[in-house]
């Protein structure tokens, strides 16, 4: 399937102001390469390449296509980043939280794509994933995605906790140098970096690219509860499969929470003589 994503750039602003437009596209770019870096958990690797198959002025338009595919890419990821960016962007459109299957890094960078936008759709952007020509996905963006992905990535609560998941993408980052992973949780499907100290590289390395490990730590979260980041303390392996057989879950019967009773039972108990 030949992928496109194709965006146009509305009202009197777009056609003039060259540095906005084109500061707007470059971010947009930027935004792809780091979904398609998230989705596989290749950070430190060049992304695909895009170029230009139509540009016209008055509105800006363009439509963006594949120049070369990421040797640590296929098509099917590519497809799927350009649904990401056009899904994630809706979802901040109408609600403050990092869309789904973002980084706060990618929320900042749609926040940059989204702010010099209108505050109605007539000022505002379209954008259309197509596949073979045929529109997968549209979404009419508005000023009101980047007010939403401000609030979204602003810090407010530290806590202590630990998520599960899958643990990729590490690299060296940051002022002091630590080492850096994305968790991708079980729960939530929130992608989130996580920071490590020296003392924690023997852990670290029985855990990378197993499928399921739990990590303990600081983690920051933004108004919603969303985990912004964690800065680990422990590692956890754990079991890659379930440990309870097909029988056992079969039903949502789960031995150990209705002391052995099947469902109905355990619903009689809880309601009593009644």
């Amino acid at each position: 399937m030949r992928i496109e994503l194709a965006l146009k750039l509305l009202g009197p602003h777009a056609g003039m102001d060259a540095q906005d437009s084109l500061q707007t596209l470059t971010t947009m770019l930027a935004l792809l390469r780091e979904l398609e870096a998230t989705e596989t958990a290749r950070p430190g690797a060049e992304g695909t390449r895009w170029t230009f198959n139509e540009l016209r002025l008055g509105s800006v338009t363009c439509v963006l296509e594949p120049l070369r595919i990421a040797e640590h890419s296929t098509y099917d990821v590519v497809e799927r980043v350009a649904r990401n960016v056009v899904g994630g962007l809706y979802e901040a459109e109408s609600t403050a939280r990092i869309p789904t299957g973002w980084t706060l890094k990618a929320a900042g960078l749609g926040r940059r794509v989204a702010k010099s936008l209108g505050a109605s759709p007539d000022v505002g952007m379209i954008l259309e994933v197509r596949g073979d020509g045929a529109a997968l996905r549209t979404a009419e963006i508005t000023q009101r995605a980047a007010l939403h992905l401000d609030e979204a990535t602003r810090t407010r609560h530290r806590t202590f906790g630990s998520r599960r998941g899958r643990l990729s993408g590490l690299q060296e980052g940051g002022r002091q140098r630590r080492l850096r992973g994305v968790l991708r949780t079980e729960v939530g499907g929130e992608v989130i970096p996580v920071y490590f100290g020296d003392d924690l590289d023997p852990e670290l390395r029985r855990a990378w690219r197993r499928d399921r490990v739990e990590i303990t730590g600081e983690i920051t979260e933004n108004a919603q509860g969303q985990s912004m980041w964690m800065r680990a303390r422990d590692i956890e392996l754990l079991p890659t499969s379930p440990q309870l057989t097909d029988d056992e879950l079969r039903g949502g019967f789960w031995p150990d929470m209705t002391s052995g009773q099947d469902a109905v039972e355990y619903v009689e108990a809880l309601r009593g003589d009644n």
